[in-house]
């Protein structure tokens, strides 16, 4: 049987029930006193997804060819922020990566405050240019790896280790991707063998015209 075949037809009342659940969860927290921003709603909803196997990002993240979990996440307003849109890279302790990119982008207001730059605090790398102190964001709208995750830790966000993001179901697409390689298989997209390779997201407008996108990954 071709890699992933009728995968997604199995799977579809799966997708559905989850996918109706946090809509269902997400509609509930919309609704809550005071009314939460169109930045809590999204990044809210992208929270769920990366707390479901079932999608390709957080606990269900797809491996990477060196079989690792690395994860992405990015958030952007339409405005009411001085930082429009935020990104982090290269993930592997943080349990939800939306809710590091939100705090990136809150926290924004004083990475981009006016003056000399002390309330940013040091910037201190090691010989390989890993940021060992990076208080604050230091002004900028993309981290990646060690030093977001450094940052993550700062600001108080969830970090597990990085076997929380393993799912044996994830692991067996990837060793079979593999194999399927090796015997000549395309590597691209192919519309008659299907392999999770998505980004999840979810898009926001608040009582206020404000417009949330939020976006996580794996890979």
């Amino acid at each position: 049987m071709p890699l992933g075949e009728c995968h997604l037809y199995d799977n579809h009342h799966a997708f559905t029930t989850a996918l109706l659940h946090i809509l269902a969860r997400t509609h509930a927290y919309q609704t809550t006193s005071p009314l939460p921003t169109a930045l809590d709603a999204a990044t809210h909803a992208v929270t769920l997804l990366e707390n479901c196997p079932l999608f390709n990002s957080g606990h269900g993240a797809v491996f990477t060819r060196d079989g690792t979990n690395e994860l992405e996440a990015s958030v952007m307003v339409s405005r009411g922020l001085k930082k429009r849109g935020v990104g982090v890279m290269g993930l592997s302790r943080v349990r939800n990566p939306v809710e590091l990119a939100r705090q990136m982008l809150l926290r924004g207001e004083t990475d981009l405050d006016s003056g000399n730059g002390e309330h940013r605090g040091p910037m201190i790398a090691d010989e390989e240019g890993v940021l060992m102190n990076a208080s604050g964001a230091q002004g900028h709208s993309q981290l990646f790896g060690p030093g977001a995750e450094r940052l993550a830790k700062e600001w108080g966000v969830d970090l597990v280790e990085p076997s929380f993001f393993f799912t044996q179901k994830r692991w067996d697409e990837h060793v079979t991707g593999l194999e399927w390689e090796k015997q000549g298989g395309c590597a691209t997209w192919d519309a008659d063998v299907f392999v999770s390779q998505g980004t999840c997201g979810a898009v926001a407008l608040d009582a206020e015209g404000v417009v949330c996108a939020a976006t996580s990954t794996g890979g």
